[in-house]
């Protein structure tokens, strides 16, 4: 049997509480949420607050801006995605990938009884294959179909390998200087690069956010970056 037939969807979703609104809720308060809580969807209940649509960032684009729509005279239901594509609790993560990739998607809302578990994206699928360091050829081809290929998906990974050796180092009183060359996410199949390319990614990163100081060949996570793990480990936007 396939191997990611046997690995739950529950065991890599984002769990609830997520960001949701009401079907009568107008699109500029959608917005605001999405803004500041720098999301890319945000779920919409019915009136019983059971899961009815979602708004996405392509959502936004398609029905309101390029429509030329007032966003505080529209309300949810009028631009959501719906009937919302979503799936059972008891679903596999193979199941999703399936899913996702049939429905041209990339977020998919995990229900149970009507109540909101949680949602798998694309990302997750991607991170699954990079942390497991499995070869499944399907499940790459709907990640690498899913996902879009830049910067932003190798930073994810490469904080958050680096914040975990970093607490592994000080936990064993070991050096917390990196080198680069020496991270699994440098090699993540999904997403391949050259090495050039990788180091000017980091620097670039490391002007930019400050979360990281590079020196040489080596990488270190700066107290900056440290209160932002904290903060939120799964965002290094």
């Amino acid at each position: 049997m396939n191997e990611y037939k046997t690995i739950s969807v529950t065991s890599i979703m984002t769990p609830a509480p997520l960001e949701t609104a009401s079907r009568t809720d107008n699109v500029d308060t959608i917005i605001r949420i999405m803004t500041v809580k720098n999301k890319s969807s945000v779920v919409i209940l019915n009136e019983l607050k059971h899961p009815e649509g979602i708004i996405t960032e392509r959502d936004i684009v398609r029905r309101l801006v390029f429509e030329s729509k007032d966003a505080k005279l529209t309300q949810a239901a009028e631009i959501m995605s719906s009937p919302l594509i979503s799936l059972n609790d008891d679903a596999h993560i193979y199941d999703a990938a399936m899913v996702m990739s049939k429905n041209s998607i990339r977020r998919l809302p995990i229900i149970k009884d009507n109540v909101l578990l949680g949602i798998v994206t694309a990302t997750d699928l991607a991170r699954i294959l990079y942390q497991e360091k499995r070869t499944d050829s399907n499940l790459h081809a709907i990640a690498r179909g899913s996902l879009p290929r830049n910067k932003k998906f190798f930073i994810w990974n490469f904080m958050e390998e680096l914040c975990d050796r970093y607490e592994e180092a000080r936990s064993k009183d070991l050096t917390t200087v990196f080198k680069i060359q020496d991270f699994k996410s440098t090699e993540l199949p999904i997403f391949t690069q050259d090495k050039p390319h990788i180091f000017q990614t980091l620097k670039e990163y490391e002007q930019d956010k400050g979360f990281i100081r590079i020196e040489d060949d080596t990488v270190t996570v700066t107290s900056k970056g440290l209160l932002k793990a904290k903060e939120s480990r799964h965002d290094w936007d």
